[in-house]
This record gives structure tokens, sequence and C-alpha cells, in this order.
């Protein structure tokens, strides 16, 4: 076994009887651009532990492939479940709303229930995807060292104008996990309700940018809701902002460049940290309304990036 989940902690399981937006959907002022997008016609490909079974994801989570020897497509360990969920739960009367509400996530299971597969498994899921036509590829999962093989299937959705967005990893300062620091994919880091990057963010030069990463509550195995921390929760939230502006860029005819999107990240991410691109933040916080709504650049507020204990 080659890759696998970043650690990940788990905070609180808990039912719901309510609908909540979550602090990290509030802080990215996401309720602000479903007046313009909602993320319909999208469609994400979500690799991880399998296909969510939760009444608050319902189809908009799509049943895809499983690429594990042995073990069918259906999630098992909770982790896939709480990413879609990030990504697209329904915005209804439970539990929570995702990012992009009307978008759908194509579920291909390249982890085991355990949480691990091998670099193989991760490549046949990308190029799976690409075959499904998606529009965008999401992947909570990391290894310490590069693949020849998961690399080429990543340059091959790049080739098919597809963005494929990564968590960085959660060793902090031990570096940036793959497939995340290849150049080719969107490396995301996590920060707090405080605004602070977590420590147990991964750090490095391939950091691209930030996304809330700690207590996200979101879906969870039968049928309830857990509070969970890592990378793998900020990977998602990108994943759906980037389907709210794919979405809007498709209702205004435009076409789909994997370059023009991270050129978009990168424009308008609320910098923080040392001025500029840094290996704490990247280019800082993902501005979903800067991008999809035209809001104006917010100054930034540097602070000197802490140093590596």
């Amino acid at each position: 076994m080659d890759i696998e989940l970043p650690p990940f902690k788990i905070e609180k399981i808990m039912s719901s009887l309510s609908q909540s937006s979550g602090w990290g959907v509030r802080e990215l002022n996401i309720p602000s651009i479903w007046k313009e997008t909602t993320g319909e016609g999208v469609t994400i490909g979500v690799i991880d532990t399998g296909l969510p079974e939760h009444e608050d994801i319902g189809d908009n989570a799509v049943k895809g492939k499983s690429f594990i020897k042995g073990q069918d497509i259906f999630d098992r360990n909770g982790h896939q479940t709480h990413c879609v969920g990030i990504i697209s739960a329904k915005n209804n009367t439970q539990g929570m709303v995702g990012v992009a509400p009307s978008a759908k996530c194509l579920c291909v299971k390249g982890l085991s229930d355990q949480g691990s597969g091998s670099y193989q498994a991760i490549a046949d899921a990308i190029n799976y995807c690409v075959k499904q036509e998606v529009d965008l590829i999401s992947m909570s999962l990391g290894g310490s060292s590069p693949s020849e093989v998961m690399k080429t299937a990543i340059t091959l959705a790049k080739q098919a104008n597809i963005p494929v967005i990564c968590a960085a990893g959660n060793s902090g300062n031990g570096g940036v996990n793959y497939p995340a620091a290849y150049k080719d994919t969107i490396a995301v880091a996590a920060f707090d309700k405080r605004g602070n990057i977590a420590g147990f963010s991964s750090k490095g030069k391939e950091v691209d940018v930030a996304a809330p990463g700690v207590s996200i509550y979101s879906t969870y195995l039968k049928g309830q809701y857990a509070q969970l921390s890592g990378t793998s929760m900020a990977c998602p939230f990108v994943a759906g902002v980037v389907a709210l502006l794919i979405s809007k860029m498709k209702a205004n005819g435009e076409k789909i460049y994997v370059e023009k999107i991270r050129e978009l990240l990168i424009k308008h991410a609320d910098d923080k940290g040392v001025i500029g691109k840094d290996n704490s933040w990247g280019y800082g916080v993902v501005d979903a309304d800067g991008m999809i709504l035209g809001s104006p650049d917010k100054k930034p507020e540097p602070k000197p990036e802490p140093k590596p204990e």
C-alpha cells in the first residue's frame, strides 16, 4: 500500500434535527454566491473511500466504480461521506449544507474501507474520472513519495481541462504530500475559525491556497454527522468553490481551462502570512465571492510566518 488518508481527527459524532451552514461556509461567504449559482450542471469526481449513503446527500452522490479488489463501492470508513457532504450536501431543512448543493459528486473508491490503497488504484480512478468527463477531481489523500503512474494520470486530467484539487497533507513541517506536491494539482492547506493556519497542515512551496479545515461539521456514517479536522476537509471546500466557478463559467458559455482556474484562485486569494506566496498559506485563503461575484479584492493583512519548531 502506497497511499492513504492523511491522519484526521474525529472530534464529535452527532445527529441533527435542523440545518447548519457551518463556520467554513460562512467564513467563505458562500451563501452570497448561491443567488448566482449553486453548482448546477457540474460533476466533481471524488476519489476516496467510497459511495456515501446519507439522506442529506441523496442523489448528489453518483455511483462510480471501486478500484479496491474485493470491496464494493460503498463507504464504510466515513471519510468520503464527510468530504462529499462538504462539497454538495443538499440545501434542505436538515443537517448541513454543502458549498455547491446542486452539484453532483461521482464517487469513486480508490481507498479501502481501512483508508489505504495503491498509487495504481488512484491512477486508475483518475483515468476513470477523465473518461466519465467530470468537470474537476477532488482527492483528500496522499503519500510521502512520488509515483510516475499517478503523475501521468494527473497530466492526462490536465490535458482534458479537468482541475485536480488535493489535500496538502497533515504532516506539519514534514512537507506537502503527493499528489498535492505535483505542479499540475491545486494543493490546499487548512486553517481554523480563529484565522490561524492549522498546526498539522503540511507546509511547503507547493501549497497553493488555504481553506477551512478545523472542526468541520459534515455528513458521516449511519445517517449521522461529525466534526472532523484535517486538510482532507479543506480540499473539498476548494473543490466546492471551483464547482461554483465552473457552473457560472458554463452558464456564460466560457471555455474551462485548468490554468484559468488556477489563475483566478491565485489572483483573488486573500493574502495571509508573509506578503505574497508562503509555505503555510500558499497565495492565501480562497476567495469565493471575489472569483465568482467579482467582489473587490481585500487588502492583505500580513503577519510573520511562524518559524518551524
